[in-house]
């Protein structure tokens, strides 16, 4: 059976408007392949190579309520419907708990691997968010 949805969560040692501003703002310091402008209706495209070739995912901007919640809805070739992603920043002591989650995977009709991916791609994304809201510097050319 289909994983429906997909929960990654990342606790970042840097304030909540941050952590919003390296998500949305400064997003090409850790994740140069996503574009999209921080507001409702934004168009979103994602751009990586894939067995050789150029691909993307295509969506828009969904939610943004500065600076605790943003969402997209995206699709890509394949996909019978788009997913929708909701990240959210919640204080947590002194840190900023970032919860990230996609579902829609079932009602799109992605390959059944497709969760366990998106899993893993998440996970990586966030720590690199987590790495550049630390002050680190990641290597964006090494995608």
């Amino acid at each position: 059976m289909l994983r429906d949805s997909v929960t990654v969560v990342a606790d970042v040692d840097a304030s909540v408007e941050v952590v919003w501003r390296f998500l949305t703002t400064a997003r090409g310091a850790w994740w140069p392949e996503m574009r999209f402008d921080a507001a409702v209706g934004s168009p979103l495209v994602e751009t990586w190579i894939e067995e050789g070739r150029h691909v993307s995912a295509t969506g828009s901007v969904t939610r943004c309520d500065e600076p605790h919640v943003l969402g997209f809805s995206w699709t890509a070739q394949g996909w019978d419907h788009p997913l929708e992603v909701v990240i959210e920043l919640a204080t947590h002591g002194q840190t900023t708990l970032v919860t990230l989650t996609e579902s829609g995977f079932s009602r799109a009709r992605t390959p059944n691997s497709l969760p366990a991916e998106h899993d893993e791609g998440w996970r990586y994304h966030l720590a690199r968010l987590k790495r550049v809201s630390e002050g680190e510097a990641v290597d964006v050319d090494a995608q």
